[in-house]
């Protein structure tokens, strides 16, 4: 019996990950398909020069991660800082771990942080 147990909680996350990669995979041809609908709507307005840059991928991502993060604090500048130290701690935690196994590429972590 535990066994099978061990069988189905191995399929069940075989399962998630393949889950996860088709959504990751699909929300990136949606970003690379919004970025350019949008640059091109701003080019049949004649607005994409008043830009720096056209709007990239990495800007909306940024766009997503804003949203998401404002929905996890819902305006709590409290539970928002709570978060960001959190993040703060296991980016640092996850800097150490990659120091030690690496540390030619600790400086270049360190930088990119």
């Amino acid at each position: 019996m535990t066994q099978q147990n061990e069988q189905q909680k191995t399929r069940m996350l075989s399962l998630l990950r393949d889950g996860e990669r088709r959504m990751l995979t699909q929300l990136s041809g949606l970003l690379r398909s919004c970025a350019d609908e949008i640059n091109a709507e701003l080019g049949k307005e004649e607005l994409l020069e008043t830009l720096e840059q056209p709007i990239t991928v990495e800007y909306l991502s940024g766009v997503v991660q804003h949203h998401l993060f404002e929905r996890l604090h819902k305006g709590d500048m409290v539970a928002a800082q709570r978060l960001l130290s959190q993040y703060q701690q296991e980016i640092a935690a996850g800097s150490g771990k990659e120091a030690s196994a690496q540390p030619e590429e600790a400086p270049l972590a360190t930088a990119q942080a």
